[in-house]
C-alpha cells in the first residue's frame, strides 16, 4: 500500500493521508517471528481493522508445529520439548545461510562495480577523442576511432565573402511605433541648462528635452528644465547633433511651461493634436532624453492610462497619465500618439516604493494655450488670482467636524486682495458668486472663468473657536489680481 494512504476505520476505504500519520493495516496474521505483537491488538481475529475503542483481549488461533496439531492451551509445553533438539540444527542452518548471503552479496558488488568502471572508462575515452559516446555504435570498442585532420589552409583573397540582406520592408510592415518615431523625432531636442552667465564650457547643471513648435526656432519645454528662470543659459541639441545657444522667451511656473528661441530656420515643427480627442487605452509613446544627452532620441511605448489627473494643490493642469516609461531627462519631451502627433508634454512621474508605470504629461491643449501667450507676452497675461493657498475640506472631514465642504484657506500672501479683509487662515471658501465650491480643484476651475480686474463675491465659513464664538458665514467682495506665473 502507498505511504500516502490510510484506511478509513469507518468503511475500510483508502483515503489520502496528508499528514503521513501512523497507518492501521488490515492484517491476516496475528504476530511476527512467532511472537505476539501488542501494537497489533487493534485487529480482530479475522484480520479486519478495528477502532481503538473496540479492541478485545487477544486469543491466538490453533497452530500446527511440525505437522502435529497442538491445541492453543498446550503449545508452550510442546515447544519446550522440541527446543533442545532443534537448537543445534537451527544454529548450523543459520551459519550456512549467513555464509551464502555474504558470498552472494560480494559477487553482486564486484559485478556492479566492474560494469560501472567499464562504462566510466569508455565514456572518458570517447570524450578524449571528441567523439560522442554511443552504446549502440557499430564500431568495436577495441578499435581506434580518429577524426580526420584539419585542412591545411591560409587566407585567400578569392575566398568566400558574406553580406547583409536588405529587409525590403514596405510601409505596411512598419508598426505604429516605427511610424510615430520617424514622424516626431526630428521635432524633439535635448536641452542643457547652465548657470546664468556661464561660458558653456562648464558642465551643464541639468538636461532635459524640448519640442520644436515653429520652423524658425521656437521650442517649448518645462519651466523646471530651465530652472524656472528667464536668465538660465541653455544649449539646444537637435536630433541630428547640431547645437544652438538659446534664449528664454518666457516661463510659467503655474503650468510648468517655458518657451525658448534659437537662431535657426528650416526646422521640423511637431504636429500637435487636440488632446480632448484622445481616450484611455490609446497608444502613447514618449520621446526625449532620459538620463540626458547620452540617451537622446529615446522612444518608450505605452498607453494613455487616465485623463484629468491633478498632481498638486495649484490644480492649473489636468494631466494625462501614461505607462510609457518617463525618467529624469524626459521632461519637456513629447508624448505622441500612434500617428506621431503630440498629445502632451512629458513632465513628471510618480516615484515611490511599490509604484511603477505612472508618468504624467501636460495635455497638448494646455500646452498650446500657455505657449502662445508666452510667445506673445512673455507671460500668461489674463489669469486672475486671489493670492492664497489652500486645501480641500472633504466630505469626511465636514461630517466629522461639522463644517461645510469647500476650500480651506491655509495661507494668505501679503499681496493678496484678501490681505486687507476680515478673511483669515483656516476660513473655508464655500462659494464664488453663489456657485458652491466643494474642493480646491473646483475653486481653481471656477476662477479660470474670470480675468484680472474682475470682482468676485466669496462666501466664507468660519467655525466656532475656543473663545466661545459661534460658527459664522459671511460674504466678501474682492478684485482679482493678475497672475503672471513667475
Amino acid at each position: 500500500m502507498p505511504d500516502d494512504f490510510r484506511y478509513d476505520l469507518n468503511n475500510n476505504n483508502e483515503t489520502p493521508n496528508a499528514n503521513n500519520s501512523q497507518m492501521n493495516f488490515p492484517m491476516n496474521s496475528y504476530a511476527f517471528n512467532n511472537k505476539q505483537d501488542e501494537s497489533f491488538e487493534n485487529f480482530n481475529q479475522n484480520g479486519a481493522p478495528m477502532r481503538y475503542s473496540d479492541t478485545q483481549p487477544y486469543t491466538p488461533p490453533p497452530q500446527s508445529f511440525g505437522g502435529n496439531y497442538v491445541p492453543p492451551g498446550n503449545a508452550n509445553a510442546y515447544l519446550q520439548g522440541k527446543k533442545k533438539k532443534n537448537s543445534g540444527l537451527k544454529a548450523a542452518l543459520w551459519c550456512v545461510c549467513a555464509g551464502i548471503g555474504v558470498v552472494a552479496a560480494a559477487l553482486v558488488f564486484f559485478l556492479v562495480q566492474s560494469l560501472t568502471d567499464s562504462d566510466s572508462l569508455e565514456i572518458q575515452e570517447s570524450h578524449s577523442r571528441n567523439a560522442p559516446y554511443n552504446r549502440n555504435s557499430e564500431v568495436s570498442y577495441g578499435e581506434d576511432v580518429l577524426l580526420p585532420d584539419a585542412p591545411d589552409v591560409s587566407a585567400d583573397e578569392n575566398g568566400p565573402q558574406i553580406s547583409t540582406q536588405n529587409l525590403n520592408q514596405s510601409s505596411s510592415n512598419e508598426n505604429a511605433a516605427n511610424k510615430a518615431f520617424k514622424k516626431a523625432s526630428p521635432s524633439v531636442v535635448c536641452i542643457s541648462s547652465y548657470q546664468s552667465g556661464s561660458d558653456y564650457i562648464i558642465t551643464a547643471n541639468g538636461e532635459g528635452s524640448g519640442i520644436i513648435i515653429t520652423e524658425d526656432g521656437y521650442i517649448a519645454t518645462n519651466s523646471h528644465v530651465v530652472n524656472d528662470s528667464n536668465t538660465t543659459g541653455v544649449m539646444i541639441t537637435l536630433n541630428n547633433g547640431q547645437q544652438y545657444l538659446g534664449s528664454i522667451i518666457g516661463i510659467d511656473k503655474k503650468t510648468d511651461l517655458a518657451v525658448i528661441k534659437i537662431d535657426a530656420d528650416g526646422l521640423t515643427p511637431a504636429d500637435i493634436a487636440n488632446s480632448d480627442e484622445i481616450a484611455v487605452g490609446d497608444e502613447a509613446y514618449a520621446i526625449g532624453s532620459p538620463g540626458g544627452s547620452s540617451f537622446s532620441n529615446t522612444l518608450t511605448t505605452g498607453t494613455v492610462s487616465a485623463m484629468n489627473r491633478v498632481l498638486s494643490s495649484n490644480g492649473y493642469v489636468k494631466y494625462i497619465q501614461t505607462d510609457a516609461a518617463i525618467n529624469p531627462g524626459n521632461s519637456g519631451g513629447a508624448l505622441i500618439n500612434k500617428d506621431g502627433y503630440v498629445i502632451g508634454m512629458n513632465t513628471s512621474k510618480l516615484v515611490a516604493t511599490d509604484y511603477e508605470g505612472m508618468g504624467f504629461a501636460i495635455p497638448s491643449n494646455t500646452l498650446v494655450e500657455i505657449v502662445n501667450k508666452l510667445i506673445k507676452y512673455g507671460y500668461v497675461n489674463d489669469r486672475g488670482t486671489l493670492g492664497i493657498e489652500g486645501s480641500t475640506a472633504t466630505l469626511y472631514s465636514s461630517k466629522l467636524n461639522n463644517i461645510p465642504q469647500g476650500m480651506i484657506i491655509s495661507k494668505i500672501h501679503s499681496d493678496s486682495p484678501l490681505a486687507n479683509t476680515e478673511v483669515m487662515a483656516n476660513d473655508i471658501i464655500t462659494a464664488i458668486d453663489g456657485k458652491k465650491v466643494k474642493s480646491i480643484n473646483e475653486f481653481i476651475d471656477m476662477l479660470k472663468e474670470y480675468k484680472p480686474g474682475d470682482t468676485v463675491t466669496l462666501t466664507i465659513f468660519r467655525s466656532s473657536n475656543s473663545s466661545g464664538k459661534k460658527a459664522t458665514t459671511f460674504d466678501v467682495d474682492v478684485i482679482l489680481k493678475e497672475d503672471k506665473g513667475n
